[in-house]
């Protein structure tokens, strides 16, 4: 089976460089039109997934949605895909964090979540927290469509290839319109879907 691995479309605190993280924020029309893109994508490389499992956030939920519609398949939530919690930084713009602490705000930004902001998780703290959901996921009855946040699925690419440098951890980064595609046995990148506006 293949895992699919999307990231919700964009919403206006993400076009803004505000963290988001556990906060409940909507996608905006970029990213409903993100989504709709990639469904057709999905679509046309011949993909079905079997099951379609997202996180419980309006942003993801929504992206799972019309995804969903495409692919007619309905849409399941799980609690585990919740993203990063970004603790102190959630809600703050990435511009007014690097001003107050210019060396301390990059070198956590540079550590691909293996540091935690301020009373926030690590890389570490929510692959743990999704090992049960991951070690469930491949039961050989057909492919999975995930769609969740940028944190919680560079930790899941990291447990699955148990990988966590920030080499790897960096290439597990995705933007608002792209689908990583996973083998799960072994466990290996295929290849990833993406938009083309060129």
């Amino acid at each position: 089976m293949t895992l699919l691995i999307a990231r919700h479309g964009q919403t206006d605190w993400n076009l803004a460089g505000r963290w988001q993280s556990t906060s409940d924020i909507a996608l905006n029309a970029q990213g409903r039109n993100q989504a709709a893109e990639l469904a057709v994508l999905l679509r046309e490389a011949g993909y079905a997934p079997r099951r379609l499992i997202s996180s419980p956030l309006s942003r993801a939920r929504e992206t799972a949605q019309i995804l969903g519609e495409e692919i007619a398949c309905a849409v399941e939530t799980e609690l585990a895909l919740t993203e990063l919690d970004l603790g102190d930084f959630e809600g703050q713009l990435e511009s007014d964090l690097r001003a107050r602490d210019p060396v301390g705000y990059d070198d956590w930004r540079e550590s691909c979540y293996l540091r935690a902001a301020p009373g926030g998780e690590t890389i570490h703290d929510v692959a743990a927290r999704v090992g049960q959901f991951v070690a469930g996921l491949d039961d050989h009855s057909g492919d999975i469509l995930m769609v969740g946040h940028q944190g919680v699925n560079m930790a899941i690419k990291a447990r699955l290839s148990n990988c966590f440098s920030r080499e790897c951890l960096s290439s597990f980064r995705q933007k608002n319109d792209e689908i990583d595609l996973w083998q799960l046995s072994p466990a290996r990148s295929l290849r990833q879907l993406r938009v083309n506006h060129d």
